[in-house]
């Protein structure tokens, strides 16, 4: 496996961690039809000629498609995500299985007292895509999504605000809170309103709350005015991302991801970009 690389995003490029290498890059700019961008270079003096405009009713032939080698399956890629930033170092999973560790694995970050000695695997599928797994952390794993469904002792963190979700024999439902490792803090449980409601920030709902909607108010300036919606579905709650930050759950079984994923381990953020021959 390669040492991680580190890659500056290109500056044009406007999509999450996209870097490439001065080839890429013009080839990338003759893809988009660009002419004068990044990487492109004037035509010498000689061959200016050549630069001139097709003779009035000729249609101008159409640029070849770039070409790359496609006879083997394409790498995805691992971006470590650089503490308070959208950038970070890329790894090319070029194995079959990857481990991610404070002490040992193929991803090691000694630093990070929250990450098990061996905290979570990718392992590459057949078909196409990977399956993380956790593998015992005391902390977790866990998963950026846009929903989820809600099960006692499933875990979410919303903002900065770790919280399991319970529910009682009769049925009342709360939202507990929970700090690193999974402990139960000693501060009040939230119980729910009857669905739908919402989950946003204490200080911002004067201004952004729904008036037909009850909302749960969390202290935490990472949360934002209206950042999930409770709702009820046919078997179980589903909880609905609508925030900045995101919703992340713990995951409880081994996750696939087939599409760019977004997953935690400690204090460590991944994304998972697995590129196909058409990317």
């Amino acid at each position: 496996m390669d040492t991680p690389v580190r890659n500056e995003p290109l500056p044009a490029a406007g999509a999450f961690f996209e870097s490439f290498d001065g080839w890429a890059q013009l080839l990338k700019a003759h893809a988009l039809g660009a002419t004068d961008g990044a990487g492109a270079e004037p035509l010498p003096a000689d061959d200016a000629g050549a630069a001139e405009a097709l003779p009035s009713g000729e249609p101008e032939a159409a640029e070849a498609l770039p070409w790359r080698p496609g006879r083997r399956s394409a790498m995805a890629l691992l971006h470590v995500v650089d503490d308070g930033r959208d950038s970070g170092e890329t790894i090319r999973l070029r194995d079959d299985m990857l481990v991610i560790g404070r002490v040992t694995g193929g991803v090691k970050i000694p630093h990070d007292a929250f990450l098990d000695r061996h905290h979570a695997r990718l392992d590459r599928l057949p078909g196409g895509g990977w399956l993380l797994t956790d593998l015992g952390s005391t902390d977790g794993t866990w998963v950026r999504v846009m929903t989820a469904k809600l099960r006692p002792g499933t875990y979410l963190q919303i903002g900065g605000t770790r919280l399991v979700f319970r529910r009682g024999d009769d049925g009342a439902a709360a939202f507990a809170p929970v700090s690193h490792g999974a402990a139960a803090d000693s501060a009040p449980s939230f119980p729910c309103p009857p669905t739908p409601f919402l989950l946003g920030r204490a200080d911002a709902q004067q201004v952004h709350a729904d008036p037909g909607l009850p909302t749960l108010l969390l202290d935490d300036p990472f949360v934002s005015p209206v950042h999930a919606e409770v709702v009820a579905g046919r078997s179980a709650w589903r909880i609905v991302n609508r925030g900045l930050n995101g919703l992340w759950v713990r995951i409880e079984a081994p996750v696939r991801l087939d599409a760019v994923a977004q997953f935690q381990c400690g204090d460590q953020r991944f994304v998972l970009e697995p590129l196909t021959a058409d990317s």
